[in-house]
């Protein structure tokens, strides 16, 4: 049975599965955790409110199985060897991943449909897999140092070492068994309006279109981000913190450059809402969109290439020119 046949209940859209063997890429947990209860993973689908959320809950069953064990902030490592740090929300008996999870999802471009696996490992520590809508694993992107940023921040004029794309190895399938948390049901056909065979290649021309836009090199700080749906109805672009943090301000304005023609639109930087610390490229961002006839799952490099005023240099990636 394929995924998009399996039947899902639950509004946190979550179940545990069993262990299953791991080969070098998918490493086996270790033997303390596996022996000491089980099971000791569980998955979760992305779904809109999700997104909208910018936290993650964790399933309820294994909550009660681990949670007094689970310290305020955890780490999540992946197949690549890279690690997150994220802050735990905890509130009557429900977890959730929270601080610093919305940019782990920006960072691997994760989205509506996107189905997560996660393998507790002891000591607050999971480990991660990430598949994509067409139930394939993703290419997972390195992560910069903290020595590298901050090298980027102190010399805008060095070339900044951008993330080469690991290759997948994994080819086995992965059957899971599915326990219903009630009785709500997942429809995965609300994950996209369109058919089937046309989301599948949107999909797949959005993955060649990030790759592609992380291919290039500015000379100049930088971030990349693709267009969502709620980029294009709720008319704004988040920006990385860390970027944010060193280069921008509130209520700043932003002179959005084209990199094809030079054509320019001017833009506002804010906070997404009063208590968030997320800051985002809003007034001005839905002209900018019209104006370049933008396209959902288009991606793009913000490059920052002057500072009063601020300009970003913004080069484009047509999803429609990699389906």
């Amino acid at each position: 049975m394929s995924a998009n046949n399996i039947p899902m209940t639950g509004r946190s859209r979550s179940a545990l599965v069993p262990n299953w063997k791991y080969d070098n890429h998918h490493r086996r947990p270790s033997s303390s955790v596996a022996s000491r209860r089980s099971p000791a993973h569980f998955f979760k689908i992305i779904l809109p409110s999700t997104m909208a959320d910018k936290k993650l809950r964790i399933p309820e069953k294994f909550v009660r199985l681990f949670g007094n064990e689970l310290a305020t902030v955890v780490t999540l490592t992946l197949p690549n060897g890279c690690s997150w740090q994220v802050g735990l929300e905890k509130a009557e008996k429900k977890i959730w991943f929270h601080e610093g999870w919305h940019d782990f999802v920006e960072h691997h471009f994760i989205d509506n449909g996107y189905f997560l696996v996660f393998r507790y490992e002891g000591n607050s520590t999971f480990h991660l897999l990430v598949f994509d809508k067409t139930a394939t694993e993703i290419q997972y992107p390195s992560r910069k140092t903290d020595d590298e940023i901050d090298n980027m921040v102190l010399d805008d004029e060095e070339k900044s070492s951008h993330d080469k794309l690991k290759e997948n190895e994994m080819s086995n399938k992965v059957v899971f068994s599915i326990k219903h948390e009630d009785a709500e049901t997942f429809d995965w056909g609300r994950v996209s309006d369109t058919s089937e065979k046309e989301r599948l290649r949107i999909c797949r021309g959005r993955e060649r279109a990030i790759q592609a836009a992380r291919t290039l090199k500015p000379m100049n700080p930088s971030f990349v981000r693709f267009l969502r749906p709620h980029n294009i109805r709720k008319s704004f672009m988040y920006v990385p913190a860390k970027f944010a943090a060193k280069y921008l301000s509130l209520n700043q304005s932003v002179i959005l450059q084209t990199s094809d023609n030079g054509r320019q639109w001017h833009a506002m930087c804010c906070y997404h809402n009063k208590t968030s610390s997320s800051m985002k490229i809003a007034k001005g961002w839905s002209a900018f969109v019209r104006g370049n006839n933008l396209k959902e799952g288009d991606a793009f490099v913000f490059e920052l290439i002057k500072r009063m005023p601020t300009v970003l240099k913004v080069s484009i990636f047509r999803v429609a020119d990699y389906v």
